[in-house]
């Protein structure tokens, strides 16, 4: 019995649901608003690797490839993946601290809001 991910179309809000089989249930609704609008996602994966291993991917300039510096959403997004490849090292509260200061960068006045981003997780799930 897998476990999906799904994404509702009204909240945004995402959730996992144990399903039996491999189609979506009939009366698979949000359980936050309870739309029945859902879309199912892909899941992230996990993958162990070594200290070596997570060191040569900080050190990997493809984690820079297409991050452009003058974009506080940009780098943002690249701090994301940072703190994930640094697994547990970057503490728990590393996008707390990520999304703080990209709301001190936009003064509290992010171009889209600091609500309209509940959904937007800039990459994570």
């Amino acid at each position: 019995m897998p476990i999906y991910e799904y994404q509702c179309q009204q909240c945004q809000g995402y959730f996992q649901k144990l399903v039996r089989g491999f189609s979506d249930p009939a009366d698979l609704a949000c359980p936050r608003c309870h739309a029945t609008t859902v879309q199912r996602r892909v899941s992230q994966v996990a993958q162990v690797r070594s200290d070596t291993q997570r060191a040569e991917a900080l050190g990997d300039d493809r984690m820079l490839a297409g991050v452009d510096e003058n974009d506080p959403r940009a780098v943002a997004k690249w701090a994301k993946q940072l703190g994930q490849t640094m697994g547990d090292e970057a503490g728990g509260d590393w996008n707390e601290m990520v999304d703080q200061m990209i709301d001190e960068e936009f003064d509290g006045d992010a171009p889209n809001g600091p609500k309209s981003r509940a959904g937007d997780d800039l990459g994570w799930g």
